[in-house]
Parts: C-alpha cells; sequence; structure tokens
C-alpha cells in the first residue's frame, strides 16, 4: 500500500509549460463541478489571462496541493482590500474530490502556520464547512458566512413577474418605484442613509468578525466612478413613499464586457414598510428587466444562511442553492 503524502508546491505562473497549463485548467475546471461554482473561464486563455495574470510580478501566491505527485487542490493567497477599502491577505482553499484525512489537515496546518508568522492574521475562505473542524481547532472568528445562489436566465418566468409587478403596485398604491443605472446626487444621501440603516438588521451581524460596510455620499460617489472605470453597469430600483422618501432598494452590478453573471445583492426595505411585499415588488421589476434587456447566463446572489426572508424571496424568483462560503478570521 502507497503511503499518503501530501506536499503544497508555489506555481511560478512565468514558467509554466503548455501541459502544465492544461493541466491546471483542468483541476479548475472539476472544482468548478464540485462546488458548482459559476464556469467564468470559458477556455485556458481565459483562465490564463484573467486569472493566472493575478499572480505576476505581486504579493499574490498560488499553490497546488499535491497527493504522491497528484494534485489534489489549489491554494490562492491573495493581498486585497475588503468593502471598507483596509488591505488584508486571504487565503482560499479549493480541494478535488479525494477524501480529507489527517494528513491533508496536518499539510494544511503546517502551510497555515508558516503564513502567520509572515503576516500575523489573515483570511481564510473554505466551502461547504468541509474543514470547518480544521479551523475550530485554531483561534478564530468567523468574518462572513454566505450561501450562494444562483438563477439561470431560461428559469425566469416572465408572465408571473408581469402578473407581480401589477398586483404590487395596485397593493402599495401610496408608494411609487423608479429605476436609475447610477446613484446620482438626486438619490445619493437616502441611498447611503436606507443602506446603513438596513445593515443593521442582517444576520451577517451575529457573527462575531463581521465588519459592516460603512457608505457615505463621498464613499457612493468614488463606487460611481470606479464602475465606470472598470466597466460595470450598476441597475438599482428604488420605492419612495408619498413624501418622496427612499424606502426600499435593490441593487444588481453588470460587468459590460461579460454579462453572464449579474451580481445581486443588498436588498432593503425601511422597518416602518415591511411586511408589504416590497422585497418581491423590487425583485420583479429588476428581473424582467434583466430579462429584456441582458444576455446573461446566470445571476448569483449571497445571502447569510439565517437571513431566511430574503431567501425566500430569491427562492420565488427561480434562485436554487449553490454552496455555502465561509470567510474565517485566523491568527
Amino acid at each position: 500500500m502507497i503511503k499518503e503524502a501530501y506536499e503544497i508546491i508555489k506555481i511560478d505562473v512565468d514558467c509554466l509549460k503548455v501541459e502544465e497549463l492544461k493541466q491546471l485548467y483542468s483541476i479548475d475546471g472539476a472544482i468548478v463541478v464540485k462546488y458548482n461554482f459559476l464556469k467564468r473561464f470559458r477556455d485556458v486563455n481565459e483562465y490564463r489571462n484573467l486569472y493566472l495574470t493575478t499572480f505576476v510580478e505581486n504579493e499574490n501566491e498560488l499553490f497546488v496541493i499535491k497527493n504522491n505527485s497528484s494534485i489534489c487542490g489549489t491554494l490562492s493567497f491573495i493581498k486585497f482590500s475588503d468593502w471598507n477599502g483596509k488591505e488584508q491577505y486571504k487565503l482560499t482553499i479549493y480541494l478535488c474530490d479525494s477524501k480529507i484525512d489527517k494528513l491533508l489537515i496536518s499539510c494544511l496546518n503546517q502551510f497555515i502556520d508558516e503564513k502567520l508568522l509572515q503576516y500575523n492574521q489573515f483570511a481564510i475562505i473554505i466551502y461547504n464547512n468541509e474543514l470547518e473542524e480544521m479551523i475550530k481547532g485554531r483561534p478564530h472568528k468567523v468574518n462572513l458566512k454566505a450561501n450562494i445562489y444562483t438563477l439561470k436566465k431560461e428559469n425566469i418566468d416572465i408572465d408571473l413577474l408581469n402578473k407581480s409587478i401589477d398586483e404590487y403596485q395596485t397593493k402599495n398604491s401610496d408608494l411609487y418605484i423608479k429605476y436609475t443605472d447610477i446613484i446620482s446626487e438626486e438619490y445619493i444621501e437616502q441611498y447611503c442613509e436606507l443602506f446603513t440603516e438596513t445593515m443593521k438588521d442582517m444576520a451577517d451581524e451575529k457573527e462575531d468578525g463581521y465588519e459592516r460596510f460603512i457608505i457615505t455620499p463621498e464613499i457612493q460617489r468614488q463606487r460611481n466612478e470606479l464602475r465606470i472605470k472598470r466597466g460595470f453597469a450598476h441597475h438599482c430600483y428604488m420605492v419612495f413613499n408619498e413624501n418622496n422618501e427612499m424606502i426600499a432598494k435593490t441593487n444588481v452590478s453588470v460587468n459590460e464586457a461579460d454579462q453572464r453573471f449579474p451580481y445581486q445583492f443588498m436588498v432593503g426595505v425601511d422597518r416602518r414598510y415591511r411586511g408589504r411585499s416590497l422585497g418581491k415588488w423590487l425583485y420583479a421589476a429588476m428581473y424582467k428587466k434583466l430579462f429584456e434587456n441582458l444576455d446573461f447566463e446566470k445571476a448569483y446572489v449571497a445571502h447569510h444562511p439565517e437571513n431566511k426572508h430574503i431567501i425566500d424571496i430569491s427562492e420565488w424568483i427561480g434562485y436554487k442553492f449553490s454552496y455555502l462560503e465561509t470567510t474565517y478570521l485566523v491568527n
């Protein structure tokens, strides 16, 4: 019997041979299938140009986990800025379909310990709780916990959306809905205030390592400029009351250069107006627009597992669960 032996090897992406590149791309495909990820790279050239280039001439590092010379997973260790602009490091662990045994855990723990000697603290991302016991064996906090859901365009029921829009407009005759493709000066203060207030009620707040997103008009202006610079569209539907106060909103971000995967984020309803189906009204309007105007494959959204209300709304529109992603802070 061959004894299990694991090692973690850093990849020099500048020196990859053609066959090595193809092997890495194949491993990436296996990981996409295992975790039910979005298939972002359509061929080996996109994988090289859009992913591997992030590990060239900077602090980012890519590793493979080998078991007796066979690749059984990959690790990415990158420096990034969180949503408040705070720089930190993030280790993401992707495992192929192989058993998780004590030797593999020991190998990963040794790697993590070595990185902690360099950086003191960083984030670790794992999927579907498969390495939860390893994380629990060391000091940690949960930064984010998110169920990822995806929605195929072909699964959108446009008749349901049209019927729902009429129903919710009639039901909420004292309110009106508006669309914008940028959070302009006309809306920016109300948008930021509503964003901040509704974030306080998010299930994410229960996690001991969660850091609330800080949004101000100045930050939103910067985000507007950054989206335009990077070629991202911001679709936003907002609900207003009879006093022209913004009391609900929902957002979708779309990469104009690659519209395959719109990202749904931050549905929020003022506490005073909850229970009036405003979330469904916003979703119906948004996905009618995306269905009619965007050539996309799958939209995706992240919800905390305990955010049952918004999960119900997402499933109502046709979203289906894909995987659980958990971000831990370790030191």
